[in-house]
């Protein structure tokens, strides 16, 4: 009897059942068509557009996942779904200039070089226009008091410009910090813009404020600006986190501009992220990154020196995408470890290959995932992929004091870190922007990967009813779309 049950809801059984009903519904139609033409006219044409809206989409570039959800939605939702496609996918073109970089310090000069990040400065330059950047210092940051405390006072003693991009703005006390020290950059003289996005910041910032950095002599942009009528160009945004000052130093990672990245308030119990501030050439690299969405674009020349380097890189939907590829590559390389922290996990078929067949040649596979999420769907999605990936070998942990939004990925000597989180958003849909390092920078983030594991829990082992697993299902499905 329980073998019959299992047969009965498995999904062959389903597909079998399909298959039957469309068999029985030709039939019936060559047996009543005289007798039913309107309505079999009518099939025809909903027929016709699926198909149509069905060779439009597989004839177009983009990740196989994309593709599939959009299928799925195409045919469960007969006209309503090929209409829906059109308006989100109609005229969405490049929204930023491009930006090419001069000189590269890997090119040039006598730096010490990483076989990884050397490996991937020539995919960067022709995917994204960047290369190997060479720096004179680099900071880690693991708190965000620290990071704020410093992005102030380096925005204090501006000159020449403070360039600051971000997806979230929120009114609290970091907003007041930053409009304090954006005052005393603009009676140094200083030329401020502020490039927010329209999405990420709706409802957390008011006109208002707005105004109140604008009678500052601040220069604002909204990326995308949410409107009531629904355009396809709002499903890209704008999630990078960039803060120049004179081209000499540059911030980026995972901190938005509000009180909870720096643990003032704690909606979901202790806030951990990462950043980074980078002195010298690569700095200017992060400066024509933002320059190249403000404006047209932007040729930044590079000094073809620096104590270090580093591998600056970005992604600009719907074209330009580098990090998937070179994440990909970089664990597909991995010898020693592949390290992980990221607030939501899921990826593509190549990326959740790549980690399972690192874990399955003896390479230490750890992400660390947080314990209490900010969202519960894609805390659910995240767990359904993670708990995969286990299978594998991968060892999955949450970060117990509460949620982890850092975005840092070490494979063997090498630190990704920046805006992206581990999911098909970020690799598809987001403008994001971060860097690679090896030396100090690579040992910093290590550090503070092991003291976050200390704080973390091996992900347990879940028994999901029936109705939890087909919500977990659905979210799977539509994941590419999210």
């Amino acid at each position: 009897m329980r073998k019959l049950v299992k047969t009965i809801f498995s999904i062959n059984f389903l597909y079998l059942v399909l298959i039957a009903a469309q068999v029985a519904a030709i039939i019936f139609l060559c047996l009543t068509l005289p007798s039913v033409l309107p309505l079999a006219l009518a099939f025809a044409v909903v027929w016709l557009l699926n198909a149509i809206a069905a060779c439009v989409l597989f004839s177009r570039k983009g990740a196989p996942e994309v593709k599939c959800a959009w299928f799925v939605l195409i045919t469960a939702l007969p006209v309503a779904g090929a209409l829906i496609y059109f308006f989100a996918t109609f005229k969405i073109q490049p929204c930023s200039g491009a930006l090419k970089v001069t000189a590269q310090a890997g090119e040039s000069a006598n730096l010490p070089q990483t076989d990884l990040l050397k490996s991937l400065a020539p995919a960067a330059q022709k995917t994204c226009g960047t290369g190997l950047a060479g720096y004179e210092k680099a900071t880690y940051f693991a708190d965000g008091a620290e990071f704020f405390s410093s992005v102030c006072r380096e925005i204090e003693r501006a000159k020449r410009s403070v360039f600051v991009e971000f997806f979230i703005i929120g009114r609290g006390k970091i907003f007041n910090s930053f409009i304090t020290a954006v005052q005393k950059a603009r009676e140094n003289g200083a030329e401020v813009r502020l490039l927010i996005d329209g999405v990420g910041s709706a409802f957390k910032i008011s006109r208002k404020d707005l105004k109140r950095l604008k009678s500052n002599g601040v220069k604002v942009k909204i990326f995308h600006r949410l409107t009531p009528l629904p355009r396809a160009s709002l499903n890209l945004r704008d999630h990078r986190k960039i803060i120049t000052v004179d081209g000499k130093v540059a911030f980026t990672g995972g901190f938005n501009l509000a009180d909870e990245y720096a643990n003032i308030t704690s909606p979901y119990g202790y806030w951990k992220d990462t950043g980074l501030a980078v002195y010298g050439g690569a700095a200017k690299v992060f400066e024509g990154m933002f320059l190249s969405v403000w404006g047209d674009g932007c040729t930044v020349n590079l000094p073809a020196d620096g104590r270090f380097f580093c591998l600056p890189y970005y992604d600009s939907p719907p074209h330009k995408g580098f990090f998937e590829d070179a994440f990909v590559y970089a664990v597909n390389n991995a010898k020693e470890r592949v390290y992980i922290t990221t607030p939501y996990f899921c990826g593509s078929a190549k990326v959740i290959s790549a980690l399972e067949f690192a874990a399955k040649r003896g390479v230490d596979v750890k992400i660390i995932l947080p314990h209490i999420p900010d969202k519960k769907y894609a805390f659910g999605l995240s767990k359904a992929f993670a708990h995969e990936v286990a299978k594998s070998g991968v060892k999955v942990f949450e970060f117990t004091p509460g949620f982890m939004h850092a975005k840092c990925v070490i494979c063997d000597d090498v630190a990704f870190l920046g805006s992206y989180n581990l999911d098909y958003r970020s690799t598809r849909f987001n403008f994001e922007c971060g860097a690679a390092f090896s030396g100090e920078m690579c040992a910093a983030a290590l550090r503070d990967f092991n003291k976050s594991l200390t704080l973390s829990h091996p992900l347990k082992e879940e028994r999901l009813l029936p109705h939890a697993r087909f919500y977990r299902f659905i979210l799977k499905l539509f994941a590419p779309l999210m």
